[in-house]
């Protein structure tokens, strides 16, 4: 009797991809694959096909998804759901997951006639709650790692065959990922692997399951190489008799789940390394995942208070939980300033949406809130006004962690960079993970003798005060537009302390964005001496179609951006083909440091230099003696 083979393909690029990489894929890899798919139509293949992915096949190529769907009426291919937007569900809210899942089976059902009966779990990142979920979207059977199973304590022969579990009454069928299939296909002979296989063929029972990304064929391995590797596998398949090439719900139906059981949280090996164990420990790794994250909270809370005042929740919103921004490994795209963008955007549009549906301002056009908005136990300051939000933290330095743009069209966020991490790969090299996160208002004193090399390589041990990372104190007046935030730090020489130093910020709404006025004052007889530096971080608008690069203007003169600038100045701006010029203005002129933030990110195709930002840090040279100033009044506007 012939073991059964299930052979699963997984098409996904995120939301906010850019345009010549789907473009790209879509020609190398799966305008191949669908011909590979027609040429052995006789066989049997399992795709499934990511919400944003689907949506933009169905926008930009419907003549190839069609001609997908045909294949699936002649009974070539099945196809199984997903996500709306790609979304790992631990990440979801609880009273939303179920509708991540039905949103995806209504866009396939309007597409192709019909509910698909299997689940792809994104990341497969698997939680005990899960069946519950999946069972109330009427899906029969999940797919997931081999390693979750052996997690749990069963035995390697056991993941051979389906299994069933449940949640508070709702069950669902589980079929598990050969964990070597996945890494000998199609990286060995395609002998290897049906030998491999074909040692299975005494158990009639037995399943086989490779389930993984469609893109290692024609995108991590070149588009011809693939094809010839697929041909010889699947010809050589078509005449072996040890080996059933089946669809998941065939194999169901003839063969059914062996037992019952309860599985541990998992993953596949590789996510399991990179997110130390469980998914989750991205929002804590990464500061700018956690960000997006709350985000998302908060705006769900406005559109919650919209129900019955909306038809439905945004699409928008569901698409804001596209995992890929989230995370970061081999894969995984937080370090992708594109993506982090379109979920920032995506979460702007909706909360316009919810405002404007709950006049969420009425008479009052400024909300001054302090709330623990990323729930660490520590209040932050939110200034809403219908055209921006700034998100300030008192306990980080008194900085300005987002900044956002509302005006329909224009949805950014200013302040969407990203801090510079240790990664296991960037052991041994030269470089120096940031020591803090890379925001705007943070407020040094350098050594005399810092330049911007120091700065933005992380020299340490150049900023001789504790007032980066000091907590400030919330001042609201009576006036809505204006907020301080005051400390007071200390300046160290050779390791003692030398001098406090008194620092206010004094913030105003403008028309067009905000202005903040700095005082930085010596409290001690002992001379303050060095570098005083205001820091900012801008995120340009990336432009995701034709990928035109920005540049920025110093008093007037331009320079591209990965020229670095260091001199005197009064006005930087921003500037891009798809967004309005973004603009800091001082009211003196002084010394400045520009350079571009640009990350280091492991990649399939090797380690990439990933620009983040431009980073703009205004210097001033100062001897201060007991009770002298040193004021500053910045400008941070977009010119709409």
């Amino acid at each position: 009797m012939p073991s059964n083979f299930v052979f699963i393909l997984h098409f996904h690029q995120p939301h906010g991809q850019l345009k010549y990489i789907n473009e790209r894929i879509f020609e190398n890899s799966y305008r191949m694959l669908l011909e590979v798919f027609k040429q052995f139509s006789d066989l049997k293949f399992t795709v499934h096909i990511s919400g944003p992915l689907l949506i933009y096949l169905k926008n930009t190529h419907s003549d190839w998804l069609e001609e997908m769907l045909k294949l699936g009426d002649i009974g070539t291919i099945e196809f199984m759901a997903g996500t709306i937007s790609e979304a790992v569900l631990p990440l979801v809210p609880s009273d939303l997951r179920l509708s991540h899942i039905t949103r995806y089976i209504e866009l396939f059902e309007s597409l192709a006639g019909f509910k698909p009966k299997g689940f792809w779990l994104p990341e497969r990142v698997w939680e005990p709650w899960l069946p519950e979920v999946l069972a109330k979207a009427g899906l029969e059977y999940v797919v997931i790692d081999d390693s979750t199973l052996r997690k749990t304590g069963f035995s390697h022969e056991k993941t051979k065959y389906a299994w069933i579990t449940e949640e508070s009454g709702y069950s669902v069928k589980v079929l598990f990922i050969d964990e070597k299939l996945r890494y000998i296909l199609p990286w060995e002979h395609p002998d290897k692997v049906i030998d491999y296989m074909a040692q299975y063929a005494s158990d009639a029972d037995a399943l086989l399951l490779w389930g993984s990304d469609a893109e290692k064929f024609g995108e991590w391995w070149d588009r011809d190489s693939s094809r010839r590797w697929l041909v010889e596998f699947l010809s050589k398949l078509r005449f072996e008799k040890r080996i059933l090439m089946v669809h998941p719900s065939e194999y169901l139906r003839e063969h059914d789940a062996k037992g019952y059981i309860y599985l541990d949280t998992g993953s596949y090996d590789k996510m399991l390394e990179w997110s130390g164990g469980f998914f989750r420990n991205f929002l804590v790794k990464y500061v700018e995942s956690n960000n997006m994250h709350k985000k998302a909270l908060w705006v769900k809370s406005k559109l919650v208070k919209a129900q019955g005042k909306l038809k439905e929740i945004p699409l928008d919103y569901y698409m804001a939980y596209c995992n890929d921004a989230y995370w970061h490994g081999l894969f995984g795209g937080i370090y992708l300033a594109h993506l982090r963008q379109a979920i920032y955007e995506s979460l702007i549009r909706s909360e316009k949406i919810a405002e404007d549906a709950i006049n969420y301002f009425e008479s009052n056009s400024i909300k001054r809130i302090l709330a623990d908005f990323d729930y660490n136990g520590r209040e932050e300051l939110i200034i809403e006004t219908p055209e921006l939000n700034l998100y300030v933290s008192p306990w980080d330095g008194g900085t300005l962690f987002e900044y956002d743009i509302k005006k329909p069209g224009l949805e950014h966020n200013i302040q969407d960079t990203m801090t510079r991490y240790r990664e296991p790969y960037l052991e041994g090299t030269s470089f120096n993970p940031d020591w803090y996160r890379r925001t705007s208002w943070r407020v040094h004193i350098w050594g005399i003798e810092t330049s911007i090399h120091d700065w933005i390589n992380n020299t340490p041990f150049k900023d001789m005060s504790d007032l980066a990372l000091h907590k400030y104190n919330t001042v609201l007046t009576e006036d809505p537009r204006v907020f301080y935030l005051r400390t007071i730090g200390n300046v160290y020489y050779h390791g003692s302390k030398s001098a406090s130093v008194f620092v206010e910020k004094r913030v105003e709404l403008k028309n067009k964005g905000y202005s903040i006025h700095y005082v930085v004052r010596n409290l001690d007889d002992s001379i303050v001496k060095g570098k005083i530096g205001f820091e900012y971080h801008l995120a340009w608008k990336v432009d995701r179609d034709q990928e035109r690069k920005p540049y920025y203007l110093v008093n007037g003169k331009t320079y591209s951006i990965d020229q670095w600038f260091s001199g005197e100045a009064n006005t930087i701006i921003l500037r891009s083909e798809v967004y309005p010029d973004i603009i800091l203005r001082t009211d003196q002129s002084i010394g400045v440091w520009i350079a571009t933030l640009s990350s280091y990110a492991r990649t399939e195709k090797g380690l990439k230099t990933i620009p983040q930002g431009l980073a703009v840090m205004f210097v001033r040279d100062v001897e201060l003696k007991r009770g002298e100033d040193f004021e500053l009044e910045v400008e941070h506007t977009i010119d709409v």
